[in-house]
């Protein structure tokens, strides 16, 4: 991406002159004047919890441009976000890729990195989403793993490797004992170190952190008692036996070819609009890696609705008879789509193979990290049993517990937690 002969400053500024040096970058746009600019703040949904969403209107906004001789206004969507979506849309995003918005600006500065994209409105959201759509998502999902099909080795190896992370290896060793102590102290001062082992923290790599959150997630629904028809104490032993020896979860991983992951592509980063494009945004947790870890990210994501409301408890699970898609149907989508682009060089039978795998990390890393964020909210053991025991309409009348629809959905989610433990 060439650098322009402006900076971050005059953009959010919303200087007209600068905004017209970036349209002048294109032949469609090069002689269009920029008279005035708007903007407006946005919010997203956070990665940890798809529904959750947060105020981001210091760093996601909407500008809006006006040009001279022009009645309509175009838009552009700017954001704060960390150095690596910064490094992927500098490597990936002009020209734009498969599923990738087109980047109009990148600025390089750790957390306080600052990109412009083009506008992608969301015509479609999950809730309103229908066969053929949730097939073209599942297609260009396997296409863009397609096009970065063996990554590391592909790629320029050293640069891009060095710009955008593998999901577990840290170039610069494991993590140690000592290392993670001090970067999760206020974590292990609630006694997480009691269900994680070195052997787990050592093989880790850049995992560990993720996994010292998990283990006192389990601390948590340990001190709780679980939780009553969604986590009981079978879930919680097959989790403590994966957090001492991940190995057997790992490695089937490793064996896979990597490609390049978006890392969270729940409903909720999916765009469709009105033209048939599909496109993915927050490439904040872009990665390197198997493509089948993204594939279960929209697996066990995919049942639940995007409210974009304020609260994880406003989350309810979409009902899977409003959609045919079953778990099958998005797998086979996924490797024909798959083979079909690599000319059969990837291997369906190794895929399903990894599918347990796949399945025991993104629910050990997603919804165990996240329990151990109820520490302060949850009442003692006695209330939380004694709650969770009564009716769904007994249970809704309690402040504190979780809403029916989120214990149904995480009722399944363990039980298919607990499947793919035995099958590793």
């Amino acid at each position: 991406m060439e650098p322009l002969p402006v900076d971050i400053f005059q953009l959010r500024r919303r200087d007209p002159a600068a905004w017209s040096a970036l349209l002048a970058r294109y032949p469609e746009t090069n002689d269009a004047i920029v008279t005035a600019v708007t903007s407006e703040a946005l919010c997203e949904t956070t990665l940890a919890f798809p529904s959750r969403a947060v105020d981001c209107s210091h760093h996601l906004r909407r500008y809006v441009l006006t040009l001279a001789g022009c009645s309509d206004p175009i838009t552009f969507i700017a954001k704060q976000t960390n150095a690596i979506e910064a490094r992927f849309y500098s490597l990936y995003g002009d020209p734009p890729g498969t599923a990738i918005p087109r980047c109009h600006y990148a600025h390089l500065d750790g957390d306080d990195s600052w990109i412009v994209l083009d506008d992608v409105p969301d015509h479609f959201p999950p809730a309103a989403w229908v066969p053929a759509q949730v097939d073209g998502i599942v297609e260009t999902l396997a296409r863009f793993h397609a096009a970065h099909w063996q990554h590391e080795a592909d790629d320029g190896t050293a640069r891009a490797e060095s710009l955008i992370p593998h999901f577990l290896r840290r170039d610069e060793g494991p993590y140690t004992w000592q290392e993670l102590r001090q970067s999760e102290a206020a974590l292990f001062e609630e006694g997480p170190g009691a269900a994680l082992s070195r052997h787990a923290i050592h093989s880790a790599g850049r995992l560990a952190p993720y996994f010292v959150r998990a283990a006192n997630g389990l601390v948590v629904m340990r001190d709780l008692g679980g939780w009553p028809g969604v986590l009981g104490e079978s879930h919680l032993a097959a989790a403590a036996d994966l957090l001492d020896d991940p190995v057997p979860m790992l490695a089937p991983l490793l064996d896979l070819p990597p490609t390049l992951l978006h890392g969270a592509p729940h409903p909720g980063h999916w765009r469709l609009n009105l033209f048939g494009d599909t496109f993915l945004v927050d490439w904040s947790e872009a990665q390197t890696g198997p493509g089948i870890l993204d594939l279960m990210a929209f697996i066990e994501g995919y049942p639940l609705l995007q409210e974009r409301r304020d609260g994880w408890e406003q989350a309810e699970p979409r009902l899977r008879h409003a959609i045919s898609h079953t778990e099958e149907t998005i797998i086979d989508t996924y490797l024909l789509t798959l083979s079909a682009e690599l000319s059969g060089r990837s291997s369906a039978r190794a895929f399903r193979a990894t599918l347990p795998a796949a399945r025991c990390l993104h629910i050990l890393l997603t919804w165990f990290p996240y329990f151990a964020t109820w520490a302060d909210d949850m009442p003692d053991r006695y209330v939380w049993q004694r709650v969770n025991r009564r009716s769904e309409t007994e249970v809704g009348r309690y402040y504190d517990a979780p809403p029916v629809g989120m214990r149904r959905y995480l009722a399944g989610v363990f039980e298919r937690f607990l499947r793919a433990c035995h099958s590793l």
